[in-house]
């Protein structure tokens, strides 16, 4: 009788000998045992990385949707340079506060990465620099600089969500 209670209590030992943490789960390792498994699903180990996955596809499809806008605003700028003067103004502001918001987006997530830092900073400065030059109505040789400038800087938004890999 005094053999029974002594193996539940080894079994006991030796099953709490093999908790597993929440961060040491991972569901792509077919190598774990069945008790490793058990372990993190119960703990919750699965569901932290889930939700930590899902936290980063959202936040990834943010990101992508500011793609998306600076795009269209590049677009209505190219566009509104051969429009008045108030409507070059209006698309050049929206154009400047989505790309300015994409960047402090990106600045924030990808602030380990210095490649992308490096892009970032040189998209700012275009920023800046287009933010310091005033939207006058000019004469053809004017539109076409900007209409380039325009160019360069989608080209430079296109090659920082490439290299984030995101999709157009």
């Amino acid at each position: 009788m005094t053999l029974r209670p002594l193996a539940v209590l080894t079994a006991v030992l030796a099953l709490s000998g093999c908790a597993t943490k929440p961060g040491e789960c991972d569901a792509t390792n077919r190598d774990s045992s069945m008790l490793t498994k058990m372990n993190c699903d119960y703990s919750g180990g699965y569901s932290d990385q889930v939700k930590q996955k899902e936290q980063a596809l959202s936040a990834s499809r943010q990101e992508n949707a500011m793609f998306r806008q600076v795009y269209e605003n590049i677009q209505a700028q190219q566009l509104s340079t051969k429009s008045d003067l108030a409507s070059q103004q209006k698309s050049q502001a929206a154009l400047n506060q989505s790309l300015s918001q994409l960047l402090s987006s990106l600045k924030a997530r990808h602030a380990n990465e210095s490649q992308v830092q490096k892009q970032i900073a040189g998209l700012e400065q275009q920023l800046k620099a287009s933010q310091a030059a005033p939207v006058t109505k000019a004469s053809p040789a004017t539109l076409a600089a900007k209409q380039e400038q325009l160019k360069v800087l989608q080209k430079k938004v296109n090659q920082l969500q490439f290299s984030l890999g995101y999709e157009e």
